[in-house]
């Protein structure tokens, strides 16, 4: 474990023997996230996408999974149309 200090435009300094055994060089990209009271830094291997693949699974409903973004516009807009037809249909009753 090693101590370093936060600047005052909110940056760290990682130390290099740390870096050079995650394998980590200048221009890496990095994932860091809050786990409880700490921070988590973690190399990235791969793209950034592939690297935070799957991570908004949680948002989406089951019933979308595997279909593209195209699809799920369409079924949602004809979602919304219905519901709008149902809502001016029963204001003007």
């Amino acid at each position: 474990m090693k101590l370093v200090t936060l600047s005052s435009k909110n940056q760290i300094t990682l130390p290099k023997s740390l870096l050079q055994q995650l394998g980590v060089t200048s221009k890496s990209k990095l994932l860091i996230e809050a786990k409880g009271d700490s921070l988590v830094v973690k190399p990235v291997r791969q793209s950034i996408v592939d690297a935070t693949a799957g991570s908004l699974t949680k948002y989406i409903s089951p019933d979308k999974f595997g279909k593209s973004l195209e699809e799920i516009m369409e079924e949602t807009r004809k979602l919304v149309v219905k519901d709008l037809v149902k809502k001016y249909e029963k204001s003007a009753s």
